[in-house]
């Protein structure tokens, strides 16, 4: 018996995890000066209402003493683990998770634990726990699911653009000349998720309404329909634009539905208010 752990970088559609509980790791923030443990604990339209109003979110890795207590409690119930977890080349969370792990399997030899770095988030990250699960249910090993995750990552695509770049310049995802220039010529990258798992310009355009355009561009280019049961448009507090979107994504999903969800606390410091994203099976990452 194994048990899949991820955490709360890793979003789907809205109910899901109501229905399928799952173990997740929290992230901390600071906002307004106040440190708050577990992100999860944040009502996410607040969250969202205090990123509108322009307020800096600093975002921290999971807490060790979290992931390790969380651990164990599987490990106690007499179950093997898979950890699911955020992409390294955003937070030193996975390095740290890993070193955790490394001790657990000295302190119980006779228990399997696996990690796996998925070099994704949000809902790049929450489609590989869901097909994990889906998995899991059909009976498949550990082992067998691991090693499917692990090579099919870098299908897991990120497409999302921002309503301004500073979130990224205050998280450090960009520099603060190209977010300067950017805001000055009215540049509204399309981003992606590159092959190390950081965040990466797919094109520049010049208003949002193109950016969405280009969007849906990379949808068609980079989609394979029989990778995908379900298409993930996720946004932080956008939900008619994410609607409308979503209907243009459909018109080419082939008859995949397309699911909406909210972007995460963690996901959402960095890339702020209005962000909007596909998430989707496809092509491998470039």
């Amino acid at each position: 018996m194994f048990e899949i752990v991820t955490d709360n970088a890793a979003d789907l559609f809205e109910g899901y995890y109501d229905e399928n509980p799952t173990r997740r790791l929290p992230f901390s923030f600071t906002l307004e000066d106040h440190f708050y443990e577990k992100d999860d604990e944040y009502p996410i339209e607040l969250f969202y209402e205090k990123l509108k109003a322009g307020k800096l979110v600093k975002t921290s890795q999971i807490n060790p003493h979290d992931a390790e207590v969380m651990f164990e409690q599987v490990l106690q119930e007499g179950k093997d683990l898979l950890y699911i977890g955020f992409s390294s080349g955003m937070s030193g969370s996975f390095d740290n998770i890993s070193y955790i792990a490394k001790g657990l399997r000295i302190k119980y030899p006779d228990r399997k634990i696996i990690v796996v770095d998925t070099l994704a988030g949000a809902g790049g990250e929450g489609l590989l726990v869901y097909y994990a699960k889906k998995m899991q249910n059909e009976g498949k090993s550990m082992e067998e699911i691991a090693e499917w995750v692990e090579n099919h990552k870098l299908n897991a695509h990120h497409c999302f653009i921002v309503s301004d770049l500073i979130n990224l310049r205050n998280s450090g995802r960009i520099s603060t000349l190209a977010a300067l220039f950017g805001m000055i010529v009215h540049i509204n990258p399309v981003l992606e998720l590159t092959t190390q798992g950081k965040i990466g310009i797919v094109t520049k355009s010049i208003g949002r309404k193109k950016s969405i355009s280009e969007m849906v561009k990379f949808f068609k280019t980079n989609y394979i329909k029989d990778d995908n049961d379900f298409i993930l448009i996720g946004h932080t507090n956008c939900p008619e634009e994410a609607h409308a979107f979503g209907a243009q994504i459909e018109q080419y999903s082939g008859g995949i539905p397309v699911k909406y969800g909210y972007i995460n606390r963690l996901v959402s410091g960095c890339a702020g208010y209005n962000a909007l994203a596909v998430f989707f099976m496809g092509k491998t990452r470039v």
